[in-house]
């Protein structure tokens, strides 16, 4: 998951200046990681969930979903209420609710309230991913909002790699609350220094007709999404009966276009969906859908893999992915430097490529020794570092000062909507192919080329997104 912003206009509409906008970066970044920390260390701490819970694996998936769904439903919905409310209250709100649903969590005497009390974190989680880019938009000038942006945009991507890697340790030394736990103390720092640093600029008064919220727009596209992953969901569940599947997939494909189309005729709509009406940014907006779908994938199949089949303890199986985080973070600044020199087609295009040689290399040697996963998932993370930062520049590029905003909101949407869709299509493939419990290992045949079916799968959704990468067109060779 990435940061969202929440307005829909330029941040002129703001009076008064931010004299140390770097401050402000640094906090709203320090309050996006602990949620993509904590979205992400999830993962690894499934299995010892599931047993704690004594949940089926069509339960435990909601453990995961539920945040992912009601986070990614209320980006939006939170996107346009901060415009009303002021940024900095709904921002501290949103962080002070989340560490608390976080506690609350460790409490949970059921299955079903554990996933209540989820969806009550994701959507805190939404308030904080919207206002922190937000804000940010805010303080920056516009010549160095996409600096600053930039920044954001790699803490999130290391935030969220290096999550289950920091969750593994917290279950096997201590049990799958401490991942929960951890929130609190960080969570009420992050309060304290949004409260000291964090501006609340006057808005400047407006002598036009004022901004309607989008209700029906909100509704159709948060229905939209919960039913459609629903309905997937519940295709690994055996007993389940054809309605049960059926009904929601049909209802969510209409709430969804239904949402395209209400989103192309009201006044102020959540998405401008015009934005990808431009066949370069149309194609960068698809490849970074089919580029995160596979990103999702990936981290959770191989946390469970090593603990499912191979027997790892949480912390070895998150210690396995913290090689993709590092080459991610080595591969990102690097992509920066290159996008001046060489064209955003060209960057990105080598490394979806180089992500889908990796992804076929673990579908196809995922049980094969360590190190060779470890090479693959190198190869991963470098590849992921290097399409995510020229796509983004891509989507932004021409792009007037007053709709970068929107823009980016609309990559944040898709970006979001891949990820929930990637992890249900990775754990429908794996359970389908045997997997019952997250908690139970077990080493079948059966269940060994489930998991290869599903890194499969991501390696095709990674291709998809190398295909429109180079559909968008452009030169391939250096900047003048």
């Amino acid at each position: 998951m990435t940061a969202a912003p929440s307005v829909t206009r330029t941040p002129a509409s703001l009076t008064g200046a931010v004299p140390k906008p770097g401050r402000v970066l640094a906090v709203t970044t320090l309050g996006l990681a602990l949620v993509l920390l904590n979205q992400s260390s999830v993962n690894v701490a499934l299995p010892s969930m599931s047993g704690y819970f004594h949940a089926g694996a069509g339960t435990a998936d909601w453990f995961l979903l539920s945040f992912m769904i009601a986070t990614t439903a209320s980006i939006l919905v939170f996107g346009r209420i901060s415009d009303l409310i002021g940024r900095k209250p709904l921002y501290l709100t949103g962080l002070s609710v989340f560490a608390l649903a976080s506690a609350a969590c460790v409490f949970a005497p059921n299955s079903l309230t554990f996933i209540v009390i989820r969806v009550l974190q994701g959507i805190a989680g939404a308030v904080v991913i919207t206002n922190s880019t937000a804000l940010i938009a805010d303080a920056f000038p516009a010549d160095k909002l996409a600096g600053a942006l930039g920044i954001n945009l790699s803490a999130a991507a290391v935030a969220n790699t290096v999550g289950p890697a920091i969750g593994g340790v917290l279950v096997t030394a201590f049990d799958w609350q401490a991942v929960f736990l951890v929130n609190l103390p960080f969570g009420i720092a992050a309060v304290v220094l949004g409260i000291r640093i964090l501006p609340n600029p006057r808005r400047a008064v407006s002598d036009g007709p004022r901004d309607r919220f989008d209700y029906f727009g909100a509704a159709l596209s948060a229905l939209g999404l919960t039913a459609l992953l629903f309905g997937v969901d519940r295709l690994s569940v055996a007993d389940s009966s054809p309605v049960v599947v059926v009904v929601p997939l049909i209802a969510g494909v209409l709430l969804l276009a239904g949402f395209v189309v209400v989103e192309t005729r009201v006044r102020h709509p959540l998405v401008d969906v015009a934005l990808v009406k431009d066949w370069a940014r149309g194609c960068a907006y698809g490849a970074a859908f089919f580029n995160s779908f596979s990103r999702a994938g990936v981290t959770l199949l191989v946390v469970l893999h090593a603990q499912i089949v191979g027997g790892s303890s949480p912390a070895e199986a998150g210690l396995v992915v913290m090689v993709m985080a590092f080459a991610m973070s080595v591969a990102s600044p690097l992509a920066g430097r290159l996008a001046s020199r060489v064209p955003a087609r060209t960057v990105s295009s080598v490394g979806g490529v180089l992500l889908v040689i990796g992804l076929v290399g673990l579908a196809l040697l995922l049980d094969g020794p360590t190190w060779v996963t470890t090479v693959l998932l190198a190869v991963v993370g470098v590849g992921i570092g290097l399409f995510t930062t020229p796509n983004t520049t891509s989507i932004m590029s021409g792009v007037a000062p007053d709709r970068r905003a929107v823009a980016n909101a609309v990559r944040s949407v898709l970006y979001n909507s891949a990820q929930a869709l990637g992890t249900t299509v990775s754990l429908l493939i794996v359970t389908v192919a045997g997997v019952a419990s997250y908690a139970e290992n077990t080493g079948s045949g059966a269940v060994q080329t489930g998991f290869a079916v599903a890194l499969g799968a991501t390696a095709v959704s990674a291709a998809l997104a190398v295909v429109l990468s180079i559909a968008r067109g452009g030169s391939w060779r250096t900047l003048d």
